[in-house]
């Protein structure tokens, strides 16, 4: 634990103050010198932590060994011992940043509370000394993961001050992808409290926020998964690389540790995938371009079992999981480059808000494994494929109301009616009755008399026709008839309107 150093030359009290700490403290070490001289050979020696000093003593006194202490900037806390008498010299150790000074006769309890001060000191300063070494060696550590083209004289001289020393056995790269519901630093603290001491591995979290350990022994992530198994609501998955010698190596291990992760989205029962076991997958053959096209044409259509059938054909899982990885994220930028962006961009930004799920389909690591991926591609696909329809539905409708509308206005001086277009445009008569309000806002029988009105206020503005022979030009052979449409419309009859644009 802690070394204390007792330095005063009267013996009952050195030894007397040991005997102290030794029964309240046995896990401390003491040390004893009977001069500033001897205490200070033997605090170059050991090093110790804290350091009680009496203020006269022979060949060197106290006030000259603090001196010393300082000038040699040895780290450690002093506490000096003094009489009534000694208040001079005690004032003069002040000036040197003592932490505390006790009054002879030493008094138990006043002994045990400076120590125990100084010992919450130290502790909380090594804490926060370890935790800025915990915090430098991640930044560093992710500067060489991030840095593509670093020397490896470079990356030597950075672990030198991280002070990681070479690996004469090897070493493995682990990285740890937990569910989103931790919290990543206490999952890090967690893992250091379970397994990991200085020298036995160092854990850092990774620019992605995992969790990402560095060991040389293999054996430690059996044992991790063992532990962290016992939380029964914590989903993880560990990638392990394969071993490596040279500690300069670490961004080619974390790259095979992060491959070997990927795995568990075709794998989301396994808890521990190493590299070595998926190394060897091929690439698999190529993508199936030809039948992604053939799905995008057929989007829209009355082909929907096909589109699913082809769909399932594209990705097979058995030919996925005997392939690399890359092959399925291939396949997606394949299906998003061919299927969806062309879809999207079509329809401008706005369709965007639709379907939302274009963002998150376009990776399919937002997803936790094959199955989910697929069941939302899926849904996506299906989604367009009724929006496709729709809009061909729309675009279809819109092609007949526009021949129908054109031909009512070429011909509104006929005796047209519904049946009459119906025909013309080979569309059903009740369904274009019903398409007809639900595209125009009105019904024929009102439409036609407002584009024949409309043509016959042209007709009394701009000719010297007579009445009736307006009437008869907008398709109405009884005048009274067009009389009274016309006062329908207008609120008056066709010789006052006339009277008043004349």
């Amino acid at each position: 634990m802690y070394k204390v150093l007792i330095a005063d030359d009267e013996k009952n009290i050195r030894l007397g103050i040991q005997a102290m700490i030794k029964r309240e403290h046995p896990e401390f070490t003491t040390f004893i010198a009977s001069d500033g001289q001897e205490a200070l050979e033997l605090i170059a020696e050991n090093e110790p932590d804290i350091v009680i000093t009496d203020i006269k003593m022979p060949r060197m006194d106290g006030i000259q060994l603090i001196k010393e202490i300082q000038q040699r900037e040895i780290k450690t806390a002093i506490v000096i011992l003094s009489g009534y008498d000694d208040f001079t010299y005690a004032k003069e150790a002040i000036k040197y940043k003592v932490r505390d000074y006790l009054l002879k006769p030493v008094n138990r309890s006043e002994l045990f509370k400076t120590l125990k001060l100084i010992t919450e000191e130290l502790e909380q300063s090594q804490k926060m000394t370890y935790q800025h070494m915990d915090e430098y060696r991640a930044s560093q550590l992710n500067y060489i993961l991030l840095s593509p083209n670093l020397q490896m004289d470079v990356v030597e001289d950075l672990y030198k001050k991280m002070k990681i020393e070479a690996y004469p056995d090897g070493f493995y790269v682990g990285i740890i992808d937990a569910d989103a519901e931790i919290e990543k630093n206490h999952l890090l603290e967690k893992i250091n409290q379970l397994l990991c001491s200085p020298n036995d591995c160092i854990p850092f979290l990774d620019n992605d926020d995992r969790v990402t350990i560095i060991s040389a022994d293999l054996e430690l992530f059996s044992l991790l998964k063992e532990q962290l198994g016992r939380d029964r609501h914590l989903v993880f998955t560990i990638g392990i690389s394969e071993k490596e010698q040279d500690i300069r190596e670490l961004k080619k291990t974390y790259e095979q540790a992060a491959t070997a992760l990927k795995y568990h989205f075709l794998y989301p029962r396994r808890q521990v995938i190493y590299y070595e076991s998926v190394k060897e997958k091929p690439d698999g053959s190529s993508v199936p371009v030809e039948l992604i096209n053939k799905i995008s044409n057929m989007l829209g259509t009355e082909r929907e079992n096909e589109i699913k059938t082809n769909l399932r054909q594209v990705m097979d899982f058995d030919v996925i999981s005997h392939s690399s990885i890359s092959y399925l994220e291939d396949l997606n930028q394949a299906i998003n480059e061919t299927i969806f962006k062309g879809f999207f961009k079509r329809l401008g930004d706005e369709s965007l808000v639709t379907f939302e799920l274009l963002n998150k389909i376009d990776d399919i690591y937002n997803f936790d494994n094959f199955h989910e991926y697929f069941h939302a591609l899926e849904g996506l696909l299906m989604r367009i494929h009724e929006y496709n329809k729709q809009m061909r539905s729309v675009y279809s409708e819109q092609k007949y109301m526009d021949r129908a509308i054109a031909y009512i206005r070429e011909n509104y001086h006929k005796d047209l009616n519904l049946a009459v277009v119906a025909n013309y445009i080979s569309l059903n008569y009740s369904y274009f009755s019903h398409m007809f309000k639900e595209y125009i806002g009105q019904n024929f029988v009102d439409y036609l008399k407002m584009v024949r009105v409309e043509n016959a206020k042209k007709l009394l503005k701009e000719t010297d026709f007579k009445i009736l022979e307006i009437s008869e030009m907008v398709g109405y052979k009884n005048p009274k008839q067009f009389a009274r449409v016309f006062r329908e419309a207008e609120g008056i009859s066709p010789k006052e309107y006339r009277e008043m644009n004349g």
